[in-house]
């Protein structure tokens, strides 16, 4: 049943946990192991009533109608909200079979929402087992932050009128007739409400509606999370090699000794290539095909897939509001074509084998804003970004004899640290790249001057070049506290500011992220951007 030895151990691995049930699992299958396969037979030879839990509910289709559900002959029962289902009746029916069902497979927005109804919503965080597949996603959990907004018209159906975010929510609650979704949501804002605390807040959004924001949104599964029958699986769980970032995120504390990483032997090659200072539509036109463009937005896809002739994009569904999924969109895509796709770093499976991968943009964090003030941090944004380049390097390997060249035109990638699986670090051409570990010492010397060298001798707040002989206006800045104890400090870890920009990023501790500390410069020079 298993093609290799390395996805037979980590089927072993996710075995034995399962028996054991110690801790939480942390296990990332490197792209190419085959992991579904592998947990999904594991969980076939188990007696354990389980719950595999996914993103978004395309996943879960996905898995559905996949060969490796087949091949490990589980019967599976699928789990959607409500608002899915056009009658209650058909809600009821699925629900019922979802829940007796040994396997049932939902959301972590469905799994979040249980904890919070206490077992009442769907009995997932009852079960005696919960697999989080594709589990790099928690920790910055797009899906689980949509479900945490009471959108404008929800509060207009609930009859309550939007005033303070207390008494909104309170209002909510004091309604006998919400439905349970609905309830949840309106229960963790109050949490956010009556126990604030550094890593949540509640507030109004632009649209008149309420929202939680969470910088750490996977600590709204903390209770599950902390389980010794919960696992975590992905490809892309470490950064730079370790587990310390998920397991921050998560609020994880310990961790199973089955915990690790399982990287295939041999599974495709790539060709990683920098052509930094050429525009991403000259680079796509002459890359190898089938070509694809990975892109931030969808506003980025749609410009370059508009200078890209006979480029394939996600087009709008019909409700205008949502897109085709990548995966659709790469159906239209011909054997010499180009798909230009938002987010297709993660997510379903397309069915072309991609020769080149173009990232015209380093897939950063988007700022998150609350109340008219950013609230996210540089270095969790970074993170994101190093989860999604290393997502972005698997779309080109999805079958053992692939071949893909991986173009990268956005310099920024010096700043993530190590993101190519090991078995391609030698993969780099045009000159490579690797992590420059400056020192495990405080204030070393060699910092400064790499760091200068890195990035340049300029403020990247406000700008400020300093004459050739006036150098030492420019300070290096920690992104991680030095306060906060001795460790390797790596190129990415800091930045040159100028005096002024230092002294007001650590006005507060923790300091204030970068993002934020642009946008409040930029304010008190007058500039409106």
């Amino acid at each position: 049943m298993f093609r290799s030895r390395e996805q037979e151990h980590f089927n072993t691995l996710i075995a034995r946990h399962i028996a054991v049930r110690d801790a939480p699992l942390l296990l990332e299958g490197g792209t190419g192991l085959g992991k579904t396969r592998a947990f999904l037979a594991a969980l076939a030879d188990c007696g354990a009533r389980a719950a595999i839990v996914l993103p978004t509910h395309q996943l879960i289709d996905q898995l559905l109608e996949s060969a490796d559900l087949k091949a490990a002959g589980l019967a599976a029962a699928p789990f959607r909200p409500a608002g899915m289902c056009e009658i209650r009746a058909e809600y009821g029916a699925q629900r019922a079979d979802a829940m007796e069902s040994r396997v049932m497979l939902c959301t972590a927005a469905s799994v979040m929402i249980d904890q919070r109804l206490k077992g009442g919503y769907n009995g997932a965080s009852r079960r005696d087992y919960l697999l989080f597949d594709e589990a790099d996603q928690l920790p910055q959990a797009a899906a689980l932050q949509q479900d945490l907004t009471i959108s404008a018209q929800e509060l207009e159906d609930a009859g309550v009128p939007l005033s303070g975010v207390g008494e909104t929510v309170a209002a909510l609650l004091d309604k006998p007739d919400l439905g349970p979704e609905l309830r949840a949501r309106a229960m963790m804002l109050k949490e956010a409400i009556d126990e604030p605390a550094r890593f949540r807040k509640a507030g109004k959004d632009g649209e008149g509606g309420v929202f939680l924001w969470h910088p750490l949104p996977g600590r709204l599964l903390k209770r599950v999370a902390n389980r010794g029958g919960a696992a975590f699986v992905s490809a892309t769980l470490t950064v730079s090699g370790s587990f310390d970032d998920f397991r921050r995120s998560m609020g994880i504390g310990e961790t199973s000794r089955f915990s690790g990483v399982v990287e295939p032997e041999r599974h495709g090659r790539i060709t990683v290539r920098t052509p930094i200072d050429r525009d991403p539509v000259e680079v796509a036109a002459e890359a190898e095909r089938p070509c694809l463009v990975v892109t931030p937005s969808h506003d980025d896809a749609d410009e370059l897939a508009a200078r890209i002739p006979g480029a394939v994009r996600r087009e709008p569904a019909a409700d205008g509001e949502t897109r085709e999924t990548a995966s659709a969109a790469a159906a239209r895509v011909g054997e010499d074509g180009v798909l230009v796709a938002a987010g297709a770093w993660a997510g379903l499976d397309t069915p072309v084998r991609w020769r080149a991968i173009v990232v015209p943009r380093v897939p950063f964090g988007k700022p998150v804003e609350l109340d008219g003030k950013i609230e996210s941090g540089y270095v969790d944004s970074r993170n994101v970004a190093a989860r999604r380049m290393r997502q972005v390097v698997g779309r080109g390997l999805r079958a053992p004899d692939a071949e893909c060249a991986i173009y990268i035109c956005d310099e920024r990638y010096r700043t993530l640290g190590e993101f190519l699986p090991e078995r391609f670090r030698d993969s780099w051409e045009e000159g490579g790249r690797a992590d420059i570990a400056l020192s495990k010492v405080e204030r070393h010397p060699l910092i400064r001057r790499a760091a200068l060298e890195h990035y340049g001798c300029k403020c990247h707040v406000c700008g400020l070049v300093p004459p050739r002989d006036a150098t030492r206006a420019i300070e290096i800045h920690h992104l991680h506290p030095l306060a906060e104890g001795k460790r390797d400090t790596k190129i990415g870890d800091v930045i040159p500011l100028c005096a002024t920009c230092h002294r007001i990023a650590h006005a507060r501790t923790p300091p204030i992220p970068i993002p934020e500390l642009v946008k409040k410069r930029a304010s008190s020079a007058g500039d409106p951007s």
